[in-house]
């Protein structure tokens, strides 16, 4: 494996996302952390062209097909592994990685850790902040965040009445 440098691929911001989620319930909760993370960190500023997901609305707020692709490609490089949900959340299309739990393996942990020693220290804590924040949310609360924090990304959505109903 070559060493690891800088980050400078989607990739290894999802490592990162993972090593410090360790655990992420459902594609949808993956999509909105990786949002979070372009739309609320100053570390996305300094990597914006090498990382960037290009998020635009739909069904269920901000998507990008990338987050599919870097998932795909992180089960099978088995750096993560994808276990079923037994009570299922709302989730996206993709039947493969609908209704999962994503679990950083081992070897996943190995290449993030190496990722996560060469952020900068204020990007590593402003990144672990933001996950542990976002990811201990129930997926209704991160989306309620992400619906109320940027309505631009909601003009698609089908679930964004369920999203707030009760809560005004």
């Amino acid at each position: 494996m070559p060493r690891i440098d800088e980050i400078d691929r989607r990739t290894d911001v999802v490592f990162v996302v993972f090593y410090f989620g360790k655990s992420i319930r459902g594609v949808t909760k993956v999509q909105k952390l990786l949002f979070l993370i372009e739309e609320e960190t100053s570390f996305f500023e300094e990597y914006r062209d090498s990382i960037a997901f290009n998020f635009a609305p739909y069904k269920m707020g901000p998507f990008s097909e990338e987050v599919y692709e870097e998932l795909h490609f992180l089960l099978q490089l088995d750096a993560i592994e994808a276990r079923p949900i037994s009570d299922p959340v709302i989730e996206g299309s993709d039947p493969d990685l609908s209704n999962k739990e994503f679990v950083i393996t081992a070897k996943g942990e190995k290449i993030a850790s190496q990722l996560v020693e060469i952020l900068e220290p204020e990007y590593r804590e402003e990144l672990r902040d933001l996950v542990e924040q976002y990811n201990e949310l129930s997926l209704n609360e991160l989306l309620r965040h992400v619906y109320s924090e940027y309505p631009e990304y909601t003009t698609e959505s089908e679930i964004k009445d369920e999203i707030f109903q009760g809560t005004r």
